[in-house]
């Protein structure tokens, strides 16, 4: 029976000890290695803040650089306690490879959003043409982009996508052209025709008088005069000046008692 019980102390000596301390060890690896973590995470977030990155982007590059951390603290606690990381490692390596390569859509609309957040061709609010849609910017997300329609459709487009197109954005410069085609036919004065259309745009306040709407004459018949007429306005007034100048034309017009038609460019 004493030796039964010497053999099992010899035994604990030899094998339990070594493997309960480096347990130990591993444990007090993990927990000062993820206090540390988090102290360099916080670190980072107010490296990122302080250079005013997107809130997307850096909540994203905070789950990327912890999640890294996090996984270097674990295969060190794995080293302490013996088990070889090599192993582990390679693993990790190949599952990284794998979900890259599943992933590649994302990761390229990630890379897509990075740019779109870093060099801001356009900014929430802003009223932006993406391909075939025309919206105002909801929000700008790592891998996507979303608009809101003017008839109130919310459409969201992958940032891969936006960043391979062209990208147009109609509030950046702060006003628009409006571009109208007036016909007028039997037209016997050019000079008072183009007097009465400057005046009746420039009757609506929200066309600016600088620069001054310009009247161009486009195409002169024996039997009908085409004129460009484009005033300009705030971005955010051009579908109201656009509908009311057409509609302050044709009073216009009818009071001069001349015929005309008016229709408005699309550029």
């Amino acid at each position: 029976m004493s030796d039964t019980f010497a053999h099992a102390t010899n035994l604990a000596n030899i094998y339990l000890l070594p493997l309960g301390l480096r347990i130990v060890i591993a444990i007090l690896v993990f927990f000062v290695g993820r206090a540390l973590a988090r102290a360099l995470v916080r670190a980072f977030d107010r490296t990122m803040e302080s250079s005013r990155l997107d809130v997307s982007l850096r909540r994203f590059l905070h789950d990327l650089v912890y999640a890294l951390m996090l996984i270097a603290v674990v295969i060190a606690a794995l080293d302490a306690v013996g088990i070889e990381t090599t192993a582990v490692i390679a693993v990790l390596g190949a599952a990284g490879l794998a979900i890259g390569l599943a992933l590649q859509g994302s990761l390229s609309n990630f890379a897509a959003g990075v740019m779109l957040i870093t060099l801001r061709p356009y900014k929430v609010t802003d009223l932006v043409v993406l391909g075939k849609y025309v919206g105002r910017v909801e929000a700008i997300k790592v891998f996507h982009t979303i608009l809101i329609t003017a008839d109130h459709r919310e459409i969201t487009i992958p940032n891969g996508q936006i960043i391979s197109g062209a990208v147009e954005n109609l509030t950046v410069l702060g006003r628009r052209r409006v571009d109208l085609i007036v016909t007028v036919n039997e037209a016997p004065d050019v000079a008072r025709i183009k007097q009465l259309l400057e005046i009746a745009v420039l009757a609506d306040e929200r066309v600016f008088a600088a620069p001054p709407p310009s009247v161009e004459v486009s195409r002169v018949t024996e039997t009908s005069v085409r004129l460009f007429l484009r005033p300009w306005t705030a971005v955010e007034h051009y579908e109201d000046v656009a509908a009311s100048t057409m509609e302050r034309l044709r009073d216009t017009m009818a009071s001069a008692g001349l015929k005309f038609s008016v229709a408005l460019q699309i550029t």
